[in-house]
C-alpha cells in the first residue's frame, strides 16, 4: 500500500469514526493537509460511509473504507443508553472484530509508522496497533460521559492511558482524565485562515438560500440537537421577535424529526419527543427561521450573519466559535467548559447560562442593536483566534509530537 517514493517518509495511518460532516473530520482534514508532503505520507481509514469520504478523496488523499465496523462511543455528545442495548452488543462485537481481524489486516497492508486515532472511542484500533508495536497518537475531541455508574468511563480512560503513546486533548477540560500524564499534549483545534476569510462575498449564499441581504441574521450550526441546544436558541429567538421582527434565525445542519415506520418504537423515546417539540416551535415561527440543512459554504453563512451562537447544554469544543473569530463575528455561547476557553466573556462575545432564556434574548438584542459593540467584539475575537487557533501552529505542534513518539521521548 506504500509506494516506493514514500519509503523514506513517515507514514501516518489516520482512523476516523464518524458519519457526518462535523468538526472532527474537518479538524482532521486541516491537520492532514497541513503536514508536509515531503516528510509524511498519509492514509485515512473510515469506519462508515458518508459525504466525508468524498471530501477527503476530492483532496486527493488515500482512503481506506468504509470498513463498516462500530467504535465504542462514550462521550457526553454520544453515549449508549440502556435502550440502545442492540447497539451496545454490536459495539462490543465490532470492537473485538476490529482488534483481531479488521485492524490487523489493514495494519499489515499499510505498514504505518504511527497510527493516529481521531476520537477516544477507537479502542479496538489502539489495542491492535499496540499488539503490533505501532505508536499511537490518540486525539480526544470530546469529554467522556459519566454514564450510569462510571464503569465505561473508567475503562475508556484506562485504555487511552494504557494503549497510547501520545494523548492529544483539544482543550484543558477534555484533558482532565489524563492531565497528570506526561504524554498528554493539549492541542486546540485550528481554523484554515484561507477559507475563513472575513472578506468573503455573501452574494451566492444569500441567493441560494433566498435570504434578504439587509436582514439581521443569527446563525446556529447545530441542526436539531438537545446537546447543542437547538431548543434554547429557538426559545431565545422567539423572545426577541417583538423588538426585532425583521431578524432571522438560520439553522444549519440535519433537522429531521421524522421517525421511519420501521423504527416506530422510537416515537415514544424522550429524544424523539424533544425533537418533535422543537420542530413544532420552529414551524410556529414561520419564515423567520430558515432551515439550511447540511451546508458547505459555512464561511459565507458566517459572513452574512450578525452573530454566531452556540447554546450547548453539554460542554464540548465548538469549532463554529473559533471559525466565527476568524470571520470577525461576535459569539454567544453557553457558560460551560471548554467553551470558556474559546470565548473571552464580554470581549469576544458573551457566555450565558445555558437555560437562561432571558439572558440569551438580552445578549442577542444587544449585539443586534449595537453595531459598534458588534464590530468591536468581532475584531477582538479575530485577534484572539488568529493568535491561538491558527493551522500553522497546530500542525507544528502535532509534528513535534510525532517526532517525540518516534524518538521515544514519549511512550
Amino acid at each position: 500500500m506504500r509506494s516506493t517514493e514514500d519509503e523514506h517518509k513517515t507514514h501516518i495511518l489516520f482512523v476516523h469514526h464518524g458519519k457526518g460532516l462535523g468538526g472532527a473530520p474537518l479538524s482532521l482534514l486541516y491537520l492532514i493537509k497541513g503536514l508536509d508532503d515531503r516528510h509524511y505520507s498519509k492514509t485515512v481509514v473510515f469506519l462508515h460511509d458518508s459525504e466525508v469520504i468524498q471530501l477527503y478523496r476530492a483532496e486527493k488523499l488515500t482512503v481506506i473504507g468504509p470498513v463498516n465496523v462500530m467504535d465504542f462511543p462514550h462521550t457526553k455528545i454520544w453515549w449508549l443508553r440502556w435502550y440502545h442495548i442492540g447497539t451496545i452488543v454490536r459495539s462490543i462485537f465490532d470492537t473485538l472484530t476490529t482488534i483481531f481481524w479488521v485492524a490487523p489486516h489493514i495494519l499489515k497492508q499499510a505498514k504505518p509508522d504511527i497510527v493516529h486515532l481521531n476520537t477516544s472511542s477507537l479502542i479496538g484500533w489502539a489495542i491492535a496497533a499496540h499488539r503490533y508495536n505501532i505508536p499511537v497518537a490518540w486525539h480526544v475531541r470530546e469529554p467522556l460521559a459519566d454514564g450510569y455508574c462510571g464503569i465505561r468511563k473508567a475503562m475508556v480512560r484506562w485504555c487511552v492511558k494504557r494503549f497510547s503513546n501520545a494523548i492529544i486533548p483539544i482543550s484543558h477540560s477534555d484533558a482532565k482524565p489524563w492531565r497528570h500524564n506526561s504524554k498528554t499534549w493539549v492541542t486546540h483545534n485550528a481554523v484554515d485562515a484561507h477559507r475563513f476569510d472575513a472578506a468573503r462575498s455573501t452574494q451566492t449564499f444569500l441567493a441560494q438560500h433566498h435570504l434578504n441581504h439587509s436582514s439581521l441574521k443569527i446563525l446556529f450550526l447545530g441542526g436539531l440537537s438537545a446537546e447543542k441546544g437547538t431548543h434554547i436558541i429557538v426559545e431565545a429567538f422567539r423572545r426577541i421577535r417583538s423588538c426585532h421582527p425583521e431578524a432571522q434565525l438560520l439553522i444549519a445542519g440535519n433537522f429531521n424529526a421524522t421517525v421511519p415506520k420501521k423504527h416506530a418504537v422510537k416515537r415514544f423515546l424522550p429524544a424523539t419527543r424533544f425533537k418533535q417539540r422543537v420542530a413544532q416551535s420552529v414551524a410556529d415561527l414561520g419564515s423567520s427561521v430558515r432551515l439550511l440543512g447540511t451546508i458547505y459554504d459555512i464561511p459565507e453563512a458566517m459572513a452574512a450573519s450578525s452573530v454566531i451562537v452556540f447554546p450547548a447544554t453539554v460542554g464540548h469544543f465548538a469549532r463554529p466559535i473559533i471559525e466565527a473569530g476568524f470571520m470577525k463575528k461576535p459569539v454567544i455561547a453557553s457558560r460551560l467548559a471548554p467553551l470558556d476557553e474559546l470565548v473571552l466573556d464580554e470581549q469576544t462575545g458573551f457566555l450565558v447560562e445555558a437555560t437562561n432564556y432571558d439572558a440569551w434574548a438580552e445578549k442577542l438584542c444587544l449585539l443586534l442593536c449595537d453595531q459598534h459593540l458588534n464590530k468591536l467584539m468581532g475584531q477582538t475575537g479575530y485577534q484572539f483566534c488568529t493568535q491561538h487557533f491558527n493551522v500553522e501552529n497546530h500542525v507544528s505542534r502535532i509534528e513535534h509530537i510525532y517526532k517525540s513518539m518516534l524518538t521515544k521521548e514519549i511512550s
